[in-house]
């Protein structure tokens, strides 16, 4: 993994120095380029302060690998370094392979007198165009060394004439003096402009080769203004041509009225640009808040531009007025050639952007459509079809297909690329019959041509390899063909399964919604005369003296009027609408206290209850049994399925409850119809009861089936419908002599937690 990310592509200059790890190239690499390989980088230095001395002072090319100066000390060995380097009489050019470097280290190293990073994995062509910059470096440091050299036999020159003419000593002095003050300056300005070409250098290959601005934008900002000494900086862009600005990142600007401040700053952009379109704009964008006179303005704001149309600003924010016009006179160029660059970056970013949608959505566009869709030329044969017309013919879903050869690879027609061998060919539409449409008889494919342009809608059906029939809603027309004069069939077939599906289930709540009612209306009219009943029930009771016989009748009353109440009350919990208040609780606990609720009846009948949590032995029940579920309601199940495994239980046998966890259940999707696998925890409640009879696992989760003498018949309705709302399934087994109730609940995440911000961001 080590050579391909640090790989060097080749070729390398004759003499180049390697500092890194013995595994980093091959040892016939070395021979080939007659390049040598130092693993420790003070011996590198050695090695090339022993070179320095000798008389043939050759130019040379050093690689630098990350690992050389990995460590916590590492970016401060690089900069000592770089800066031993720099002494050495021999000129070198160091570059840095890294592995994505922050910008500001990088900004250290290249003051530090590296020459460049290249950030791997590399490409050819990077290396080529490094290796040109370095023969072009290293060219201009062999004529500057010249130049030094020429200087130096001057300077001795003058110094020798000035010792022999002692009357013009002061005025020979003054003259060196002035030509040492201006070749420190000319000194000075070189290196404060290969900074600047340095950094400019560093911003085009961040922009130009990131995946995400964001990030580079902030490390640009803050770089440069570290550079011209600015205290802040902000990247105003518009959204779209003609839209609003916004600031699209910021580096210790924060501001609470961004619009007035936009506002107010276009304003005086487009009036200081009239007069002088070549020069960075210098403008006030608000008085300073203590109203001093004299706060001037103190934001330098670059207009971002191309062909004619303004994109955007880049405001650098200073301290004081001073320091602002201090930056704008000595960075003048920077800043232009910074404004020219950031805007011909974002111009090309906005262009490719535009460019990557339109190709994205001409090649997938088709994929992404619902409906089948086939292009059938004259002859019947198939010269397109999506991928849901391939899955309705085949019942199967189709491989994704890479974007240039999705297209034209499907059936016996004309193929732009040949089906490869080892792909399964597709049905034809048309020649192999798989097409019928109602009231269409004969021959489908001349039938629909001969009708106007094409056009013909209709329903039909669709008969797939597996022999189902799939009824469709059909729709035909005519497009142009490739020759002259040839007319292709498009054919559109859209899925009627759902659509007929959702009418039976409107069908189904329209009388959900009659039961509902009726529900109700029984509720309330059978409630107010058993209230009266109650009452009287009640009043009658005072009236007779506690001895008398006559009260246990009363009391039978009052309990049968006590059930039908609660029968009413189960029957409204049925059909009334249900969503769960999901929230973080542990399905152990629930199980847990569940068990102790029931255990006095379970103890009634000398009945043993066993909780089996997988190996565990329940004593830290909240890990891993998290779900985010409804507990009062889950709890309601628990309870339900505890109780009838207790009622249906014989004496001194046993009910067993447990939990494991699964990541593979096996769920169907209530709006699509669809099965897949979630990972979740399964309940299990086992009895050793009489169970049901064959038909028991299809009719007991019906309303009012029971097999109790005292039962409403709504318990596990109620039960399947909490369940169900929760995205789960229950579902009862009898396997030898034990009844088994499974109960699989999903693992749900809760609103707002890391995975649904994750999801949202990537979107």
């Amino acid at each position: 993994m080590e050579k391909v990310l640090f790989g060097i592509p080749g070729p390398l200059p004759q003499g180049a120095l390697l500092v890194g790890p013995e595994s980093w190239v091959p040892e016939d690499f070395l021979a080939r380029y007659s390049c040598f390989l130092i693993p420790n980088p003070d011996e590198a230095i050695l090695w090339l302060s022993q070179c320095s001395e000798e008389k043939s002072q050759n130019s040379r090319l050093v690689l630098l690998h990350q690992d050389a100066f990995a460590g916590e000390d590492g970016s401060e060995y690089l900069c000592t370094w770089l800066e031993k380097l720099s002494i050495l009489k021999i000129p070198c050019l160091s570059i840095l392979l890294h592995a994505d470097l922050p910008a500001d280290s990088l900004v250290r190293f290249f003051r530090a007198g590296l020459f460049d990073a290249l950030c791997i994995p590399l490409e050819s062509h990077q290396w080529v165009n490094m290796l040109i910059r370095a023969e072009k470096k290293l060219e201009f440091r062999n004529q500057s060394n010249l130049i030094l050299q020429d200087t130096g036999k001057t300077r001795e020159t003058l110094l020798s004439l000035r010792r022999g003419i002692e009357d013009q000593s002061a005025q020979a002095a003054t003259e060196l003096l002035h030509s040492q003050e201006s070749l420190k300056a000319a000194n000075t300005q070189l290196a404060e402009a290969m900074d600047e070409l340095s950094l400019l250098y560093q911003f085009g290959r961040q922009l130009s080769m990131a995946k995400n601005w964001d990030k580079v934008l902030r490390g640009l900002l803050k770089s440069l203004g570290d550079f011209v000494g600015s205290g802040g900086g902000a990247l105003i862009l518009r959204s779209a041509q003609g839209g609003s600005y916004s600031p699209r990142q910021t580096w210790q600007w924060e501001e609470s009225s961004w619009d007035k401040v936009l506002v107010d700053l276009q304003d005086q952009v487009n009036g200081a640009l009239a007069e002088s379109i070549m020069a960075p704009g210098v403008f006030s964008i608000s008085p300073d808040k203590d109203g001093k006179p004299g706060g001037g303005p103190r934001i330098i704001a670059l207009p971002l531009e191309h062909d004619d149309i303004r994109l955007g600003f880049l405001l650098l924010l200073f301290s004081t007025p001073v320091d602002r016009d201090r930056a704008s006179h000595k960075f003048l160029p920077f800043l232009q050639t910074i404004q020219v660059m950031l805007s011909e970056e974002i111009a090309s970013a906005q262009m490719l952007d535009r460019i990557r949608y339109i190709g994205k959505f001409n090649a997938q566009v088709l994929e992404t459509v619902k409906s089948a869709i086939w292009v059938i030329d004259e002859s019947g044969q198939t010269i397109y079809c999506n991928g849901s017309g391939q899955e309705m013919l085949t019942g199967q879903i189709p491989p994704h297909e890479p974007s240039e050869d999705f297209l034209f690879q499907i059936g016996r027609g004309r193929l732009e690329k040949p089906v490869l061998p080892d792909k399964n060919e597709l049905p034809e539409l048309f020649l192999d019959a798989r097409l019928q449409l109602d009231g269409v008889s004969g021959l489908l494919l001349p039938a629909l041509r001969k009708t106007p342009q094409g056009t013909f809608r209709g329903e039909g059906s669709v008969r797939r390899s597996d022999g189902q029939r799939i009824p469709v809603l059909t729709q035909t027309t005519l497009m142009a063909g490739r020759g002259p004069g040839v007319n292709w069939l498009v054919v559109v077939c859209e899925d009627l399964r759902d659509s007929r599906k959702l009418e039976a289930e409107r069908m189904r709540t329209d009388q959900l919604e009659g039961l509902v009612e009726m529900s109700a209306t029984l509720a309330h009219e059978i409630r107010n005369p058993l209230m009266g009943l109650s009452a009287q029930a009640e009043l009658l009771a005072d009236q007779l003296p506690p001895e008398d016989k006559k009260s246990r009748y009363i009391e039978v009353i009052t309990g049968e009027v006590d059930r039908i109440n609660e029968t009413i009350t189960r029957m409204l919990n049925f059909v009334r609408p249900y969503e769960p208040s999901r929230r973080e609780t542990s399905l152990a606990r629930l199980s847990l206290d569940s068990i102790e609720l029931v255990r006095p009846r379970a103890d009634e009948k000398d009945l043993g209850m066993v909780v089996d949590f997988d190996d565990s032995d329940g004593t830290h029940p909240d890990i891993p049994w998290q779900l985010n579920i409804d507990g009062s309601q889950i709890k309601q199940v628990l309870l339900n399925l505890l109780i009838n495994a207790i009622d249906a239980s014989p004496s001194q046998s046993v009910v067993s409850l447990s939990l494991r966890l699964c990541q593979s259940l096996p769920l169907t999707d209530k709006q699509s119809g669809t099965q897949s696998d979630h990972g979740g925890l399964i309940l299990t409640v086992t009895d050793q009861g009489s169970g049901f009879g064959p038909q028991g696992p299809k009719k007991i989760f019906r309303p009012f089936y029971t097999t109790k003498s005292s039962g409403t018949g709504l318990g596990l309705s109620i039960c399947q419908k909490i369940i169900r709302a929760h995205g789960g399934e229950i579902v009862a087994l009898r396997q030898s002599n034990e009844t088994i109730f499974q109960v699989m609940l999903p693992r749900v995440e809760p609103e707002g937690s890391s995975t649904d911000v994750k999801a949202k961001e990537q979107a």
